[in-house]
């Protein structure tokens, strides 16, 4: 696992505009990373792909990416019911993302209803039929987990998909009485020994830490008002990278 960062845009989770997504701001950011001897490989800027202006938007994003230097764009779908419009919109990006050469990889919800990827086959199946090697499936244990209302395992979600998974997201949750509350990998309720198992070894993943967030009553993601404090993110981050390269280590 190297030194790589994982820029995130995620509305309602960070503040930021779509100004953000110009070409001078990627350069000043993979600036920013490469001066202190960081990597790009991906960036999240989520999106609904069925809304109006979605083809307009992700064409930014694609641009972003491709400034950061970044491989992988990674952005959320849409409601199934809005699957043909949400195909029209990557139909139409496809052309982009070739002259770009980054792979958009789509990822699985933590919260809702309804969503055109609440299972890894159900996205695997979208993804086979578009049919390109710049559509790929991000997959996101821990959203697994809570979206399926802890009924499902990432490893048993991924397993007739991984044909089709590009990138994959490490993020836990403690299930408690008073909700979810997200923790350092390996100190919650995901269970990564099975899916560390079946994961093909090649696969790029990211860890995600969404320390600031709060599901309390397992109820949609919640913003809290002051910052977590950086020993605190430190300590999380430094128990992720152990647990996990702890895993690369095992045998299964």
């Amino acid at each position: 696992m190297g030194a790589h960062v994982e820029p995130a845009f995620i509305s309602g989770y960070v503040d930021f505009d779509e100004d953000m997504f110009a070409e001078a701001q990627a350069l000043k950011l993979r600036r920013t990373a490469q001066n202190a001897g960081i990597g790009i490989n991906a960036v999240s800027a989520h999106l609904d792909l069925s809304g109006p202006d979605a083809i307009e938007a992700l064409s930014r994003r694609i641009g972003f990416a491709a400034g950061l230097g970044a491989s992988f764009l990674i952005t959320n779908t849409g409601s199934a019911r809005n699957s043909a419009a949400i195909r029209a919109t990557i139909d139409a990006v496809l052309p982009r993302l070739e002259q770009a050469d980054v792979v958009m990889a789509l990822e699985n919800p933590g919260h809702g209803s309804g969503d055109l990827l609440g299972s890894a086959q159900s996205g695997a199946s979208f993804v086979r039929d578009i049919g390109s090697p710049y559509v790929r499936l991000n997959h996101d244990a821990g959203n697994v987990f809570t979206y399926s209302g802890e009924t499902m395992q990432p490893a048993q979600d991924i397993a007739d998909a991984i044909d089709s998974v590009g990138h994959a997201h490490l993020k836990d949750v403690v299930s408690t009485g008073a909700g979810w509350a997200f923790c350092a990998i390996g100190d919650g309720s995901v269970d990564y020994a099975s899916y560390w198992a079946v994961l093909p070894a090649t696969l790029p993943v990211s860890i995600e830490l969404p320390l600031r967030l709060q599901r309390p009553r397992r109820s949609d993601p919640q913003r809290r008002s002051t910052p977590v404090d950086i020993g605190t993110i430190r300590g999380a981050l430094r128990r992720s990278l152990e647990f996990v390269n702890a895993l690369d280590n095992a045998e299964f």
